[in-house]
Parts: structure tokens; sequence; C-alpha cells
């Protein structure tokens, strides 16, 4: 009996692997660029957020992939190559502390933000 019971829990446990690479994978953004003539301002309300304010009144809010310490408080610079800010491609320095952080996803800020 012992032997059948290692056969089915073994088949019970493949079944629930095989389930879990059935679910679809979840969706990434779009990589979203902002063409450095169209910020007005940006402001950094933590040291992982850079809200990018637009001409248009839109406002884009770029999650960097990790902690930056100080960004809240620091100035900080952005070496570009091209006139385009783009998600997850670019680095800033942070004057301070001279850490360098890769920017994450954009993402619509909400209104009034």
């Amino acid at each position: 009996m012992k032997l059948s019971m290692n056969v089915v829990a073994t088949g019970l446990l493949l079944a629930l692997s095989a389930s879990a690479y059935a679910q679809p994978a979840p969706a990434r953004p779009a990589n979203v660029c902002l063409n450095t003539r169209d910020i007005e301002r940006t402001e950094t309300p933590d040291d992982r957020t850079i809200l990018y304010h637009m001409r248009d009144g839109k406002t884009w809010r770029n999650t960097l992939r990790r902690v930056c310490p100080m960004l809240r408080t620091s100035p900080y610079s952005q070496v570009l190559t091209s006139d385009m800010v783009c998600a997850n491609q670019q680095i800033i320095h942070v004057a301070l502390t001279g850490d360098s952080c890769m920017l994450g996803d954009f993402t619509p800020a909400p209104p009034g933000r």
C-alpha cells in the first residue's frame, strides 16, 4: 500500500506542476519612451519613484528597479544617448551618494499627481 501512495503522490505533484506551467505569463507593460522636449519637470516623492510631468498635462511614474538611497533629497543626473528617456534602459546617478540606479517601468500616474 505504501508504494501505491507514493505513486499517487508523485502523480499529484506532476499534475500540480503541469497546471502551474499552463498559466499565462503576466503581461509586461509596453516599453514606454518619453521625449525629453515634452518633459516639463520631474519630481521624486520617494527613493524609488520619479514622476515625469509632461507639457501635455500627463504624468508618468517610473518605479526604479531598486531603492536608490537619498534620491528623494538629492539632485540626480541622467546620461542620455538620444532625446528619449526609455523605461528599463537608462541609468540615473544620485549626486550625494554616487549611486547609480536603473529606471524601471513607466506607468501613467493618476490625474492630480
